[in-house]
């Protein structure tokens, strides 16, 4: 009996500091890149505006510290469109006012990097089923997934969407993600915008 209590006290006191542990609160806010809303204003059509723009986001990220999140949450698949440079889709509009336009410097890999200055944590968000509206494609050209794999999209009300009951979007995602976590020290990756929509009437 003695052996038994000697070794359940053994136990408790290795286990000790696991529950002595603080714990780690999440304080995360998104950063939406389409259109501008958050990030970024300034577009990078020239040295001068690669320096706003990169400001501008340390100014964000300067903010966020100060109040202190410790997770950004950035947009990185928009709509059919990335804000690194991507094999798999184009330059989103929102870097340089053109869509496919290359911005000259990695928005992405910027952003990583002076996340982990801050101490703070980057996850990617993606906007997982949306592919964009009939305009964004027409711009998006050769490298809108519509042109490139349209057997897993679908258009509803002038919107094009990725069908979530296609095994090859699977797939396609799977790709995505792979590409952004092979090339880059993401802290995590967010999918937003997993739904059918009303596509069941498609």
């Amino acid at each position: 009996m003695r052996t038994f209590f000697i070794t359940l006290l053994l136990v408790i006191v290795s286990l000790s500091p696991v529950f002595s542990q603080p714990k780690y609160e999440i304080r995360a806010t998104w950063i939406t890149t389409l259109g501008g809303m958050d990030w970024p204003r300034n577009k990078a059509v020239n040295a001068s505006g690669i320096r706003r723009q990169q400001k501008e986001l340390c100014d964000i990220l300067d903010r966020l510290k100060a109040a202190n999140f410790n997770t950004v949450l950035l947009q990185t698949r928009l709509r059919g469109d990335m804000i690194y440079p991507s094999a798999i889709e184009t330059f989103a509009e929102s870097l340089t006012g053109s869509t496919g336009g290359n911005p000259g410097y990695d928005p992405l890999a910027f952003a990583i990097g002076e996340c982990h200055k801050r101490g703070m944590e980057l996850h990617a968000w993606i906007v997982t089923i949306p592919a964009g509206n009939t305009r964004q494609v027409q711009l998006q050209g050769r490298s809108s997934v519509v042109r490139k794999n349209r057997t897993i999209c679908k258009l509803y009300k002038g919107n094009w969407y990725l069908d979530p009951g296609n095994p090859g979007t699977k797939e396609y995602l799977s790709c995505i993600v792979k590409e952004i976590t092979s090339r880059y020290d993401i802290d995590g990756i967010h999918f937003d915008y997993i739904r059918y929509l009303s596509l069941i009437h498609i």
